[in-house]
Parts: C-alpha cells; structure tokens; sequence
C-alpha cells in the first residue's frame, strides 16, 4: 500500500509540474502507420435576394427568395513510407470519395417554384497517388501508383493533410495565442489541394455551385482580408477507441476564431459554362467576382504523444455575392448591366482522423481520363 500510494503521489505531482509547463504539438509518424482522414463540408444559405443594377442605376430586386443546401465529402486513406518528423516526406494516398451533391428550392416572384439538384465528382476518386516531398521546391511531386492519368489532374493537389497550418510555430502554454496564416488555411478548407471536382448537368444551380456559391472551396477561396486566431486552451482527455478499456490520449486543444474575406475572379469559368441562348446575347461578359465572407470559431484536437491531429470542428455564418457584370450592344450606346445574387446561412466543417490500419483499399476505378500505359511524374 506505501508503494501504491508514492507511485500515485509522484503521479500526481509530476501532473501538476506539467500544468504550469509548456506543450510542444508536432506532427510526427512512423513508416507503415496508416490514417483513415474523413472531411465533411455542409453548407445551408438563404437566397437572400437576387436582381440586377443598369448602368448608374441601384439595386433592384426582382423577389427571388429559396435556399440552397449543399455536401461535400473527402476521404483519404494516407500510408507513410518513412518516418516522419514536422511533415509527410514520402506516402501513397488512396482517394476514396472525392464527391458533392446538393439541392436548392428558387421561388419566383411570380410563386413558381423550380426545385433543383446537382452532383459533382472527382476524376480522382478511388484512385491511388504518390507523393515525395521535394526539398528544393517546397513542394510534392505526385503520381498515380498505378496508371498514367493526364497530368491537368495532378497539377493542383498538395501532399500535405495534417492540419500543420493551425500548429503554434513552438512550445505553448495554455492561454497562448497566435495568427494562422490566411494563405495557409486553405489547406484546412481545400483538404489535399485541388481535386477538380466537376458539377453534372447543366441547371441554373449547377452552375451556380461551379462558380462557387454553396461549392467546393478550391474554387473561390482567394483570401483578401481578415484574420484568423488559435488559442491554446491547455489538455484534455480525449476517447479515440471505444471499448473495455477505452483507448484514452491526451489532446492538445486549439480554439480558433476565423473571421475573413475572399474575392475571387470567376469570368473564365463562367464563359466556359454560358449556354448557348445566352452565348447568342448581344452582350459581352465584363467581370464575374464573387466575394465570400466568414465568421466562425473552431476547436481542433491534437494527439501529443501521436503527434497528429484527432478532429477539428469548425462552424459559423457564410455569405456570398456574386455579380455577373455585362456589356450589352442591343441598345443605342453600350450600357453595362449586372446580375447579383446573394446568399448566407451556417457553415459546419468537419475533419476527423482515425487509425486506417484495418480500412481495406476500395477497387480502384478505371479512369477515362488515364492511360495505363505507364507512369508520369509530375
């Protein structure tokens, strides 16, 4: 019993020396470790209003009203080749959702309701890449492990997926605070780069999502100001395995308050996806800004002894404008003409991490866009 009660005594008093020290939160792994990492973006946005501004004119309502509701899933298996210390250098990634789908009610003015649906996808889903991290370029080279797909699908992804963007940049103490990079988020909202999803079908709010309204963030996110704010909030005891007994870790918590604003040029895509009636317009497309804004607050959970990120949760209100700003020459001088559109509503991300040891590899998906002649590095 004397044993049993200085084991607990020096227990505790090395708890309370840690309490008043710092923690150091990095990313660390070793070869052959596998992570099952699961992204899910919901959003939920009023059609506030839509209508249009002639010439010097202002704003003028035509009564447009409804919603739109829209989810976007990601899921990588990610397997590390080396071990790894402050970054993934060397690991195959197993792609296996890379999707959207989404819906929206418009009500006219008139009272005519026109329900709508969308879906988009990833030529990349349920494909295997490699990465390698190369030093002189501060970057990844990328490809597919087992066939050659064009490289236009490669040229915009990243390797990294640990959330390192939200990490102090050393030991902290809890009430710490520092800046996250505005540049650097997007790595948390564009989860492993860009992975091109492409919307189905041609209704009005397909395209709407392809310009980026209630899409996916790699489409828009092009940050013009703001701020972002992690506080260290100290440990916690944090459940990763359910069972008798629970797998318990102790999580490093990060709170973060993100307020910012994105603007982003969308006249390319939008000319690309005009259809034909409206191609035959007397008019020419001038600019198509749309500008995003966010305020929120999230909590992100980081293994200490794993040295990964368990979940990060991130919630708050988003709004949308999109301007489609015209010139038209059916009149007797050329008058410019805009179309707006405005949205907003809650936002809900969520990122979790689990061990992917047991996850088994789907069959991969034969690729229309590969070749599977051989290999291209990119």
């Amino acid at each position: 019993m004397k044993h049993l009660l200085s084991f607990v005594s020096l227990t505790l008093l090395a708890s309370l020396a840690h309490a008043g020290g710092a923690d150091t939160l990095r990313f660390k792994a070793k070869a052959g470790t596998r992570v099952l990492k699961s992204f899910e973006l919901k959003h939920e946005l009023r059609i506030d209003d839509m209508g249009a501004i002639e010439g010097d004119l202002p704003f003028r309502s035509d009564g447009t009203g409804g919603w739109v509701s829209s989810t976007h899933k990601v899921q990588y298996v990610d397997e590390y080749k080396l071990d790894c210390d402050g970054l993934p250098r060397d690991f195959v990634r197993a792609v296996r959702d890379a999707s959207g789908v989404g819906e929206a009610k418009v009500v006219f003015a008139t009272g005519e309701v026109r329900p709508e649906a969308s879906r988009s996808s990833s030529a990349l889903k349920r494909q295997v890449l490699e990465f390698q991290y190369v030093e002189e370029e501060r970057d990844w080279s990328r490809a597919f492990a087992k066939v050659d797909g064009e490289e236009d699908l490669l040229d915009g992804l990243r390797g990294e997926f640990e959330l390192l963007a939200l990490l102090p940049p050393g030991p902290v103490e809890p009430g710490a605070s520092w800046p996250v990079d505005l540049q650097r988020f997007r790595e948390v909202l564009v989860p492993g780069g860009d992975l091109k999803l492409v919307p189905e079908g041609g209704s009005m709010f397909g395209r709407m999502m392809e310009i980026g309204v209630g899409g996916d963030f790699a489409d828009f996110y092009v940050p013009q100001g703001g701020e972002i704010v992690a506080t260290y909030k100290g440990r916690r005891p944090v459940t990763v395995v359910e069972g008798t007994p629970p797998l318990v870790v102790e999580a490093g918590v990060i709170e973060l308050a993100v307020n910012f604003v994105s603007l982003a040029d969308r006249k390319y895509l939008y000319r690309m996806a005009m259809p034909q009636t409206e191609r035959r317009e007397n008019a020419k497309v001038e600019d198509v800004p749309l500008e995003y804004t966010f305020l929120g607050t999230g909590e992100l959970l980081w293994d200490i002894e794993g040295g990964r990120a368990l979940s990060l949760k991130l919630e708050g209100q988003e709004g949308y404008v999109s301007t489609v700003t015209k010139t038209r020459f059916d009149r007797p001088k050329p008058e410019r003409y805009s179309q707006q559109s405005r949205f907003s509503g809650p936002l809900k991300l969520q990122i979790t991490f689990a061990d992917g040891s047991n996850v088994p590899n789907l069959p991969e998906r034969v690729n229309p866009k590969a070749d599977v002649s051989g290999r291209r590095k990119k």
